[in-house]
């Protein structure tokens, strides 16, 4: 009995030793699961297309305020002001520092290399079970696809389109072209329009500016690389007929090089421009500035054949950091970006370009949106908008795409200029292969 008494005060120290190791634990947790979780935006000011935008960063903003509400402990800052020139060199240095963001835009011209080197995490999983693809225009989801995997979301996207002066075709006594129209009907109405009109014997209104081989290529199915046999496709059948395309349209010109100037001075009738352009210039104020002296509209790029569609499509993306500690919060706020309604009608509202996701193109605010920007008769309606959106193509990437994109455009140029193509077309594809094997 003794002894057990004189072991009470000692029973009693570890059992209070005990429970405040237990108390210590629960506050650690508790102060654990109440922390401040910084997630890091990497972000660039200004649009996307390189047009005016005084709403800078106002839907991103949105955003933010969306997610911290949703997640109190959870902070999410980004640096502001970094303009979109200067982007790709701060991200590269963040990267290099190993303190890059946790969830950034990805400029379209790194998103094959940064996929290719593993800086991206692949969000393949989470977009097959955690993601309404329904309702994604297909060509925006691919956008984010690197060799069949997914390493970002689409946040916004900007179709090409070809705007047409609709003052020069009346006067020529052609009309606008309806939204089957080929390249048969585009060279046709380009032959049509292309005259003197001074009689000084030279050449002074045309037919297109600005219409390249890589739309023409798009037009006839082509692209310049097929990723199921991981080659090179310029040399083929597609391409030629692309190229041939391209020559016959400049030689309506007489090989005068017509610029987008010449467009501006209601010179010409067809130049290819993005919705985002569209959406800038139309509309009081920048319409002073621009094509301000005839009447124009946008419509669906021509195809090879009816019922096609040769819609090439911009998209801006944003991709997680395959080295961020918080993926489950931050796939979350990817989510309230490039998937949310709310957001993305606001995107539609304060932005140039158009939002990802089918039932927002189509709603009656969207309609809203354009009809408020004053675009007058013969203006882009959703249902134009959504039937250039329903199978726009989205261009295969590759590692090195855009190194070899430039060399390629170089040397097609050149050998369009020397009227050498037909030679040099196999010459040029394995000119390319070389660099891609470097």
């Amino acid at each position: 009995m003794t002894n057990i008494i004189k072991q009470l005060p000692q029973r009693k120290f570890w059992l209070s030793l005990l429970l405040l190791a237990v108390l210590v634990l629960l506050a650690a947790l508790y102060f654990w699961q109440n922390r401040t979780i910084v997630i890091r935006l990497g972000v660039y000011s200004g649009s996307s297309w390189d047009v005016p935008n005084n709403k800078d960063n106002r839907v991103i903003d949105s955003a933010v305020a969306a997610f911290e509400a949703e997640h109190p402990n959870v902070k999410v800052v980004y640096e502001s002001g970094i303009p979109k020139d200067d982007y790709s060199s701060w991200l590269s240095d963040s990267m290099l520092q190993g303190k890059q963001p946790d969830l950034f835009m990805v400029p379209e011209d790194d998103f094959s290399l940064l996929s290719s080197v593993g800086a991206l995490k692949d969000l393949s999983s989470l977009i097959q079970s955690d993601l309404n693809t329904a309702d994604y225009y297909s060509s925006a989801l691919k956008a984010g696809q690197y060799n069949g995997r997914y390493y970002a979301l689409p946040f916004e996207t900007n179709p090409v389109m070809m705007c047409v002066n609709k003052d020069l075709l009346e006067k020529e006594g052609l009309s606008l072209p309806d939204k089957d129209w080929t390249l048969a009907d585009f060279y046709q109405i380009c032959r049509a329009v292309t005259k003197d009109t001074d009689g000084d014997g030279l050449i002074d209104q045309y037919g297109s500016t600005d219409y390249t081989w890589q739309e023409a290529l798009l037009a006839y199915g082509g692209e310049i690389y097929d990723q199921d046999s991981n080659q090179l496709t310029i040399a083929n059948g597609n391409m030629r007929q692309a190229l041939s395309f391209i020559s016959k349209l400049e030689a309506l010109n007489n090989n005068i090089k017509v610029s987008s100037e010449d467009f501006d001075q209601g010179k010409v009738a067809f130049y290819p421009m993005t919705l985002a352009q569209y959406r800038t210039y139309k509309p009081y104020p920048y319409h002073v500035a621009k094509y301000s002296s005839f009447s124009w509209t946008c419509i669906q790029m021509p195809t090879e054949g009816e019922n096609g569609n040769a819609t090439q499509l911009q998209t801006s993306l944003f991709a997680m950091s395959a080295k961020t500690r918080h993926s489950d919060l931050v796939w979350d706020f990817l989510k309230i970006l490039s998937s949310r309604p709310e957001i993305q009608q606001e995107l539609v509202n304060k932005s140039q370009g158009m939002s990802v996701l089918q039932p927002v193109m189509t709603s009656s605010k969207t309609q809203a949106a354009l009809n408020s920007d004053d675009f007058g008769a013969n203006s882009l309606s959703v249902a134009t908008l959504n039937q250039m959106m329903t199978g726009a193509k989205v261009t295969s990437r590759f590692k090195h795409y855009d190194d070899v994109l430039v060399k390629l455009d170089y040397l097609i140029e050149q050998a369009l200029a020397d009227k050498t193509i037909d030679s040099e077309l196999w010459s040029i594809q394995r000119s390319v292969e070389e660099e891609l094997d470097d």
